[in-house]
């Protein structure tokens, strides 16, 4: 028994220093000094310094706008804080739901503001009490349920001991609210919350978002030309990704109603690129995460593999039966392992599969939006007489593919570095299905010196974009 105890103790040990060695190599990937917030985390016996420090951890990885290190981080200070009584746990857990809010999980942000403002009841901490219901408010309106955002930012604007700052952008929400509930009929109203929130506003960024709200309900009340202003300065000014699509979108439409066409196609490409640079936002988000489930799942399978292996040393001593039956768990593991292995790489060949596809959905829109233009007719035209393009046709037909296929285009420099217009001339104009001597006419050339050039083109972009443009 005495040795069994021995045995427990050891192998106690070291799951803990081997978990003090996991937190001081989190800190070196985030470039912090391990001996700055650590130096408690030594006295391993010491559960609260033991939280104290993966808080500090995920306080750095806030800072550094890291929100899958810092959740991890906080998630391991609220396991282990004893006293969920004290500040330092609420302050961890205000902080966790922040992240879960900036990862648009606000299903679990709910969840966690709301135990935030259980706490600063028994608290009686009024303050954070209705900062609290306020990002409850904030997470209702990222998941869309208007009609629940609305009652709490009416009633925090009634009731609520808020901040300054919170309380102006209660005004924003509403005014958000307003527009998502009742669009173009809600003109006026929005523009009443609008003005609000920029009076209470301190500095021109901060009035930004605003600025892009307060064009839109320009708009539907057919004040083009002050709408304009105000979208394009949001437009200009704002860092804020949702900000400037919003504004894009509202230039979109005053152009569409001024009947600037031009205008109205070049502010269409932009909100497309930047719809573009979302969802690869929202695709790189939910590759980290599986990739922290992932690692979590190891984690905890070495873990169980460390356990059982000090359980074998420990029990193998008094019977062999026992350790029988600890190796076929520990090959268990092992095809649990390579079974969520399996799962993993499947589920990252059919995100890859998926983004393909995406592509190519991408390019027949841009080519269907080209065969309206007035560089088709022109190609067309120069078909069914049988004649060579003249130069001015050629600049016209050069300008619209650049024009329609930019993104693309971007794409492709982004990854071959330097191309040039004739490559460029020869991957769009075999994407859209012209005659190869209708292309070679085009790019004044012959059909050898194009198969040249198309040769040299597999040597400067990638095996699946020369496959995406030529389908041979």
């Amino acid at each position: 028994m005495t040795l069994l105890l021995v045995l427990a103790g050891c192998g106690m040990n070291y799951n803990i220093k081997s978990s003090e060695n996991t937190f001081q190599e989190r800190c070196i990937e985030a470039g912090i000094n391990p001996d700055s917030i650590s130096s408690a985390y030594r006295s391993y016996n010491k559960r609260y310094r033991q939280a104290m420090s993966w808080y500090s951890l995920g306080c750095a990885y806030s800072e550094m706008e890291k929100d899958p290190e810092a959740i991890y981080a906080l998630l391991k200070a609220k396991e282990l804080f004893v006293d969920t009584l004290s500040m330092e746990y609420v302050s961890n857990l205000y902080l966790l739901g922040k992240h879960y809010s900036n990862r648009g999980l606000y299903d679990d942000a709910i969840n966690t503001f709301s135990s935030c403002r259980r706490l600063y009841q028994r608290m009686n901490m009024g303050r954070m009490i209705s900062t609290a219901e306020f990002d409850i408010a904030v997470a209702y309106f990222g998941k869309r349920e208007y009609a629940t955002a609305k009652v709490l930012f009416d009633r925090l604007l009634k009731e609520g001991d808020l901040s300054d700052a919170n309380r102006n952008s209660c005004y924003l929400y509403l005014a958000h609210i307003e527009n998502g509930l009742n669009g173009k009929d809600a003109g006026e109203q929005v523009l009443e919350l609008v003005d609000i929130y920029l009076s209470g506003c301190n500095n021109e960024k901060s009035k930004v978002p605003g600025y892009a709200l307060k064009g839109i309900a320009l708009y539907y009340l057919h004040q083009n030309d002050s709408a304009f202003v105000y979208l394009e300065k949001a437009h200009r000014l704002s860092d804020d990704l949702s900000t400037k699509i919003l504004a894009i979108k509202g230039l979109e439409w005053v152009a569409t109603q001024m009947k600037q066409y031009q205008a109205a196609w070049n502010a269409e490409i932009l909100n497309k690129q930047y719809q573009e640079e979302l969802n690869k936002r929202s695709n790189q988000s939910e590759i980290t995460q599986i990739q922290l489930q992932h690692n979590d799942e190891m984690q905890n399978q070495r873990m169980r593999a460390r356990v059982s292996r000090v359980v074998w040393i420990s029990i193998s001593l008094i019977i062999i039966i026992i350790a029988v039956l600890i190796i076929y768990s520990i090959q268990r593991d092992r095809r649990r392992e390579a079974y969520y292995l399996g799962k993993y790489e499947d589920l990252i060949k059919k995100q890859i599969e998926e983004k393909s596809n995406s592509e190519g959905n991408r390019l027949m829109e841009a080519c269907d939006v080209f065969r309206t233009g007035i560089a088709f007719n022109l190609i067309n035209d120069v078909a069914l007489q049988k004649r060579s393009f003249k130069q001015e046709e050629r600049d016209v037909v050069v300008h619209d593919i650049n024009l329609y296929f930019a993104a693309p285009i971007a794409a492709l420099r982004a990854e071959a570095g330097k191309l040039g217009q004739q490559d460029i001339n020869l991957i769009f104009c075999t994407l859209l299905g012209f005659d190869q001597d209708l292309v070679a006419d085009f790019m004044c050339t012959s059909r050898s010196n194009m198969r040249s050039i198309k040769s040299r083109l597999k040597s400067k972009i990638s095996a699946e974009s020369f496959a995406l443009y030529f389908k041979e």
